[in-house]
């Protein structure tokens, strides 16, 4: 074992000991397990290397609005106002750009799975697509949605004025987070990885409270937050983004004559059928 091995199993040691405080928890197991089977998990590990190399193809074109897209509108003006800079919060929890964490972190998943950067028809499937909404509303349930409600600002607002239940919650959170983050730097993952996987997991938290009707952030929802967020380490995400983005394009047509509702996620001009 080499001085960095050394370091970094100190490290691993020592903030496993400060997660162990919470032992109590409900649900402990789960996240303590699934911590020490990201060491040797090579999805999380090759995962975390690709925002080197970046997402898009070359030659790739395709970008979009978010005013153009309800479902991504209605976050940006719910979950307005967010810092350029990352600080631990203090009042606010969750931010915008925790949400488009929760897109990044699929992209990534999207890309390994592939094993080859996205297309325009890839990047178009996951931004149009409900796949987000999957995540956003059913939480550890995405892999099986129900039905999606329309596009509301007030849901993400109320998103942001969610708080932890606890100092001693947002430790647990914080917890789990270090140890995520010893495991970057030990795999020399890309620092933006270990950020992404933090602000998406504290962004399913927010929305587990919504879904079980909890004033604030309990570490019941930590818990399911951080698993929801592990899936993406196991799973193949691409064949549930094409699901999402069927629904879209079956709902588009089907619906194309009657002025464009709400659920309608894009115009003419932005169809693939262009």
């Amino acid at each position: 074992m080499d001085y960095w091995d050394e370091v970094f199993e100190e490290q691993l040691d020592d903030d496993l000991k400060k997660l162990n405080n919470f032992s109590y928890v409900d649900g402990f197991d789960l996240i303590y397990d699934a911590l020490l089977n990201l060491r040797d998990n090579q999805q999380f590990i090759e995962m975390g290397r690709i925002p080197k190399t970046g997402f898009n193809k070359e030659g790739s074109k395709w970008k979009f609005e978010e005013d153009k897209i309800p479902f991504i509108k209605a976050a940006k003006d719910g979950m307005s106002n967010f810092p350029l800079l990352y600080l631990p919060p203090l009042t606010k929890v969750v931010k915008y750009n925790f949400f488009i964490g929760l897109y990044s972190i699929i992209q990534v998943n999207y890309i390994y799975c592939a094993n080859e950067k996205l297309d325009d028809e890839d990047y178009r499937s996951i931004i149009l697509g409900d796949i987000g909404a999957y995540f956003t509303y059913f939480v550890e349930d995405f892999e099986n949605p129900g039905e999606i409600p329309e596009p509301s600002e007030e849901f993400f607002k109320r998103l942001t004025d969610i708080k932890y239940e606890s100092k001693e919650v947002r430790k647990f959170f914080s917890c789990i987070w270090d140890t995520i983050s010893t495991f970057t730097v030990h795999y020399e993952t890309h620092i933006n990885h270990c950020r992404t996987v933090g602000f998406s997991a504290l962004y399913l938290c927010a929305c587990s409270a919504l879904k079980n009707n909890h004033d604030s952030i309990t570490f019941e929802d930590v818990v399911t937050g951080y698993l929801t967020i592990f899936k993406l380490f196991y799973i193949d995400i691409r064949p549930l983004v094409k699901k999402g983005y069927a629904n879209y394009r079956g709902f588009y047509y089907k619906n194309k004559k009657a002025g464009y509702p709400k659920r309608i996620l894009w115009a003419d001009y932005y169809s693939t059928e262009k």
